[in-house]
């Protein structure tokens, strides 16, 4: 039985990381969520100018390793720039279509994050703004407020905390194990017993 219990506390340490994983997830959220600015700082996003060739709607499904899965909606935007090139710029689905349709074949300026596979977070029409950066912004916003909510579920916690510490537990019992085996091992030791001359 306790040879059974020392190798299952050697996998403690996939639970203490796990756990870890999680709490910290929680904690960025959290931070995230709070913080003053949502999204890619300002001075971190590109001026470009272009001219809308096309336009789609993007629906992205993610299968999960354990099962379920996660679907995203996002537009493309692709522009034709001044060089000649092409690019493909993202749009948040919450933007919305109707502000996208009018500007086919028309002539923008927008800001991106190239980090961010070009998310836009403006754009201007004649110099007019249609998507406004203060409402990519308070997007950006809701999204982090979404995921805190999420990382900070209750369920979530729970597990987190669960598994931080019966990694915690196993480590301590293995170590207590290991300390008794190495107590035993000493103790059958004999020392060589020497012969009495003749």
């Amino acid at each position: 039985m306790r040879d059974w219990f020392y190798q299952l506390t050697g996998k403690a340490w996939i639970a203490l990381l796990f756990g870890i994983g999680i709490l910290g997830w929680a904690a960025y959220a959290q931070i995230k969520a709070g913080a003053d600015t949502h999204g890619t700082a300002v001075e971190d996003l590109v001026a470009k100018s272009g001219t809308i060739v096309s336009g789609s709607e993007i629906t992205e499904t993610t299968k999960r390793r354990r099962g379920g899965s996660t679907t995203r909606h996002y537009f493309v935007l692709d522009a034709k720039l001044a060089d000649g090139s092409t690019e493909k710029w993202r749009v948040d689905y919450a933007v919305g279509r109707k502000k996208l349709e009018p500007l086919i074949d028309e002539a923008v300026e927008v800001r991106v994050d190239p980090s961010d596979n070009n998310l836009v977070y403006e754009v201007k029409l004649k110099g007019q703004p249609v998507v406004a950066l203060a409402d990519v912004q308070k997007i950006m916003e809701v999204k982090d407020k979404a995921t805190a909510s999420s990382a900070t579920d209750k369920g979530t916690l729970i597990v987190g905390a669960l598994a931080l510490l019966l990694g915690i537990g196993g480590l301590l019992i293995r170590r207590k194990i290991a300390s008794g085996y190495a107590a035993e091992q000493a103790a059958a030791v004999q020392t060589p017993v020497i012969g009495e001359k003749a």
